[in-house]
């Protein structure tokens, strides 16, 4: 309503308008409910919107936009400058896009990092356009603005998971609920052979490789339906027809509803583990170079035999092969040749035994047989002989040379000699070891070292005890403690025992003759053969033999050998002391032997076992014992000598005592004869 005043002829009055606003609201109401619908959908959807006023140079955010950039200001118009926060590596490439979607009209679409409020850089979606004004001018920029973070997150799980799933050294399969294949990775078509097309939409049965019963399936499937999983072992086929192990694990893939959806299948190729676990089962029963079985087994078997001839009443034999100059074999033609050689050796005695016998290598050049089920003790020297002769075929090279080899074949008995799995194989080593010795002994295999027996109060070589030992010509040394209890049992003991008293009278007797000082030889006897040979006989013929002075010669016999069958020890010690020699109880102080008893022998020397020498000066027991015999034997009338001294406090501790003589490594090993008398000279010269 207007007030119009008057003029000329018009009086005043009054001017109204009316005008029906209900299309004008209407218009606004579903303006506004139209912006409301928009921004709560924008802001549904997890986005912001802006809007810019490009003559103003202002803009306007909605909430939404402030807490995506963890905004905690007042002010987020005055605070966000968005082209600040852009990632510089970002910057210039938005710059451009929003210059030529300003000049152009496209819409304004990039992806950008922005840094938030709290210092992070996270990736948003700007999608934005023009406005023009009624001039066709740009008056307005906006758009919507949207977090990538969450987005950006999954996919690059999605990636990661891709890649890993390539890269995986195991196949991995998804099917359907059907179990119509939906993806393979690379793993698979390396493993089975086949493209990834030729498997899409086939099932795993054509992988199928028939070694499963119709069984094994459904136990894998219940397995599937109950518990959503099954993993084991399966043989499956590749491409070309060769099956193949596999290590399988199969799962249930569910939706968020927990309705199956997928199956994946996962699986490994375990042919090499397969095949290098049936090698280390096969090397743990086998010896690697012949094949046959290696101790280990061939002992199990031995007691599986045993158990059942012990149920039967079986007889049976364990032999014991040692092939001879197989050393000379390897040195003369080199290792290759020699483990050629006894391949051939293995298998030709493996064609000479009888069906059920057993054949083992036990070491080196050790191979052990068990004959079964023989009528007679003479079946197990049949079946020896039957050996000796293929082991002696010779073995010809490739080059046209021929290498033979011999064996030592030792028997024992079952149930006859031994009754138990051990016991067979100890005493048929033994008595092929008897073989081997009696050889050794004809052949002049023996050799005498000598360790030197020092006074203690002068420091001065007065003796030496010569000490036996085996020159094998393929083991080379062996040492007494193997081969003299085999001695002992099979009465080689005797003519070896024999052989030891002569050598080492030859030797002091040359000695002499090359001009060393007096020396005693100490020559060790076996309780064995001092029981039952003729010592006395053997010993003299020696000293008359070699010319030895009698006073020279000492023979040591063990504590034990004294207390068994006193009465005549005592008769072969007084007729050993007519012949002039001199006598010591060797070992003293293990034996059970009384002072009284030991009072009736004509002995010369108590010798300290090294047992009580060892552990001085830490054990005060052991100086108590020793210190006891030196009294005891001195109030004898004895010389008192200490075996073992290996540190100068031990003999400090025997000097204090006044122990007369030791022997042991502080001063010496058993050495040759020639390193024996280079010691004597050189003590001599100093």
């Amino acid at each position: 309503m207007t007030y119009v005043p008057e003029e000329g002829d018009e009086p005043a009055h009054l001017d109204c308008v009316l005008q029906e606003m209900g299309e004008i609201q209407a218009a606004r109401t579903a303006l506004e409910r139209s912006e409301t619908r928009l921004r709560l959908a924008v802001e549904g959807s997890g986005s912001g919107m802006w809007d810019h006023d490009l003559a103003r140079a202002q803009t306007v955010y909605s909430p939404t936009v402030a807490r995506m950039v963890h905004y905690t200001g007042d002010d987020f118009s005055r605070d966000f400058r968005m082209r600040e926060r852009l990632h510089p590596d970002d910057s210039e490439r938005v710059r451009l896009a929003l210059q030529y979607a300003l000049t152009s009209g496209e819409p304004f679409v990039e992806k950008l990092r922005l840094q938030c409020f709290d210092g992070n850089y996270r990736w948003f979606m700007a999608r934005g356009v023009r406005h023009l004004s009624d001039a066709g001018q740009p008056e307005r920029f906006s758009g919507i603005l949207t977090d990538l973070t969450r987005e950006r997150q999954i996919d690059e799980r999605q990636r990661l998971a891709a890649t890993v799933m390539e890269n995986m050294s195991e196949g991995v399969i998804v099917t359907d609920t059907n179990n119509r294949i939906l993806s393979v990775n690379a793993s698979v078509t390396r493993l089975l052979g086949y493209t990834e097309e030729e498997l899409l939409g086939k099932t795993p049965r054509v992988f199928k490789s028939d070694r499963h019963d119709r069984a094994f399936y459904q136990a894998m499937w219940e397995s599937m339906k109950r518990t959503g999983r099954w993993q084991g072992e399966i043989w499956n086929r590749r491409k070309n027809g060769e099956v193949f192990p596999e290590h399988m694990s199969m799962s249930v893939a569910r939706d968020a509803a927990g309705t199956a959806t997928h199956y994946v299948c996962m699986f490994t190729d375990i042919s090499d583990e397969k095949a290098q676990h049936q090698r280390m089962e096969y090397l743990a029963n086998n010896d690697a170079l012949t094949g046959l079985s290696n101790r280990l087994w061939f002992c199990g078997q031995l007691e599986d035999a045993v158990v059942q001839a012990r149920g039967n009443g079986e007889r049976m034999a364990v032999l014991q092969l040692n092939l001879d100059r197989f050393k000379d074999v390897n040195d003369s033609y080199g290792h290759a040749i020699g483990d050629q050689v006894l391949k051939d050796i293995a298998r030709r005695v493996q064609a000479a035994m009888r069906p059920g016998d057993l054949l083992g290598r036990m070491a080196g050049d050790e191979l052990a047989v068990v004959a079964r089920h023989l009528r007679h003790a003479d079946g197990a020297a049949a079946v020896a002989r039957q050996l000796i002769a293929a082991v002696a075929e010779p073995w010809r090279s490739p080059e046209g040379f021929e290498v033979v080899a011999g064996v030592s074949v030792g028997i024992c008995m079952f149930p006859e000699h031994a009754a138990t799995a051990q016991t067979l194989l100890q005493g048929a080593h033994a008595a092929a070891l008897e073989s081997r010795l009696r050889l050794a002994l004809a052949h002049g295999h023996m050799v005498l070292h000598y360790q030197p027996q020092i006074d203690i109060a002068t420091g001065r070589i007065v003796g030496a005890e010569a000490l036996v030992r085996w020159n094998d010509p393929e083991e080379g040394l062996i040492p007494p403690g193997r081969f003299i209890p085999v001695a002992e049992v099979s009465g080689i003991i005797g003519p070896l025992g024999e052989w030891i008293i002569g050598e080492a009278c030859r030797q002091g007797q040359r000695w002499r003759e090359e001009g060393l000082p007096a020396l005693t030889v100490a020559v060790n006897v076996s309780p064995r053969q001092f029981q039952l040979t003729d010592l006395v006989g053997c010993t003299a013929s020696a000293l008359r033999e070699t010319g030895f002075p009698a006073a020279m010669l000492e023979l040591e016999i063990t504590e034990s050998a004294l207390a068994e069958r006193e009465d005549e020890a005592l008769l072969t010690m007084r007729r050993l002391r007519d012949l002039g020699l001199r006598l010591a109880v060797d070992d003293f102080g293990t034996g059970y032997s009384s002072l009284a008893q030991l009072k009736r022998f004509p002995i010369d020397v108590l010798k300290i076992d090294q047992g009580f020498i060892r552990d001085i000066p830490q054990s005060s027991d052991d100086m108590a014992i020793s210190a006891a015999i030196i009294a005891m034997g001195h109030s004898m009338d004895l010389r008192v000598l200490a075996e073992g001294v290996e540190t100068a406090e031990q003999l400090a501790f025997l000097r204090e005592r006044g122990c007369d003589s030791y022997q042991g490594y502080f001063c010496s090993r058993p050495v040759p004869a020639e390193s024996f008398a280079a010691l004597v000279r050189a003590q001599q010269a100093r």
